[in-house]
């Protein structure tokens, strides 16, 4: 058995944790431009750190007066957002690493903001159009907030190295980060999904479930997630069958960590993401594959031939 070990990312020179506030109204949403610290020059959400003696409320409260000059009258929805961030330069000249850690509230205000800057960490409050937030100019808790499809990437060790925004072109040594799982039920049988048509590596058989891991996730909270978004099954593993790069004509293209899981609750099928969904017994899969290897997925024969040469018996 291969325990899932959390890794100390021994990348980071820089940790922080703050209180911040997502005030969204008729499409746009308040933010201020950083003046200082690692998103100097990005637009970032009116928030902060704790004084000594204050409450995440009181911090809040007291934060987006300051940014803004604006008041808070409802706070609700609070959630903790952990992400890692790279892309600034530290005092040295050398390229960092921030582990950035906060707590996030749906805020209501009322005031006008004030667009002068606070002298400190804003150069001042706007109203901006959450279709014009990029990751060019916005901070990963920006695009967070704004519900855009931020993902967590490697460096090309497979160590968590910053967040990307989905669809657009990738850094060079940035890699994604793809959590899957094997799930099967108590016959022993191992559960496959065909992935849809229209999706890249359309018509494959592949991997009980499988996907991005997300901004903030680790490789085991996101294959829990995707099992649950894919396949509607809620399970718990302690088990990881194999982590691996997937290399295409010689160039590495992503790193995939597999599970293993166990259930015998009913399928439900995510259709916008899979075409089928089938039982296997591994004596009938791998005469399968063993005829036809071409419609499977390749980075699931992978960690397919992990699995019998680890686990099975």
């Amino acid at each position: 058995m291969t325990d899932i070990k959390t890794n100390i990312n021994k990348l980071i020179t820089k940790t922080h944790f703050g209180v911040y506030g997502r005030i969204v109204k008729n499409g746009k949403i308040l933010l201020i431009k950083k003046a200082r610290g690692p998103y100097t020059g990005l637009y970032d959400l009116p928030g902060g750190s704790q004084e000594k003696g204050e409450s995440l409320l009181e911090t809040l409260k007291r934060e987006i007066m300051e940014e803004t000059g604006c008041k808070v009258v409802r706070v609700e929805n609070e959630r903790f957002k952990s992400i890692i961030f790279s892309d600034f330069t530290i005092a040295s000249g050398e390229k960092g690493v921030l582990q950035h850690e906060a707590i996030l509230y749906d805020v209501e205000i009322e005031g006008k903001p004030k667009t002068k800057g606070d002298g400190l960490d804003s150069n001042g409050a706007v109203w901006l159009d959450i279709r014009n937030l990029t990751a060019e100019n916005s901070t990963p808790y920006v695009l967070i907030a704004a519900n855009k499809p931020l993902i967590a990437v490697a460096d090309e060790n497979d160590e968590t190295i910053s967040t990307h925004l989905r669809g657009t072109p990738m850094k060079a040594n940035r890699y994604p980060m793809i959590a899957a799982v094997l799930l099967f039920n108590s016959k022993g049988n191992l559960i496959l999904q065909k992935i849809a048509s229209h999706k890249k590596w359309g018509g494959l058989w592949t991997y009980s479930a499988a996907g991005h891991v997300d901004a903030g996730e680790d490789y085991i909270i996101a294959a829990q997630r995707e099992l649950k978004e894919e396949l509607g099954i809620n399970a718990e593993f302690n088990r990881e069958v194999a982590s691996f790069p997937i290399i295409r004509e010689g160039i590495k293209i992503a790193f995939h960590h597999v599970f293993i899981a166990h259930s015998n609750d009913k399928t439900i099928p995510d259709k916008r993401e899979i075409a089928e969904v089938r039982e296997v017994s591994l004596h009938d899969l791998k005469r399968e594959i063993t005829k036809n290897p071409e419609h499977f997925f390749d980075g699931f024969l992978t960690a397919l031939k992990y699995y019998l040469n680890n686990f099975s018996s």
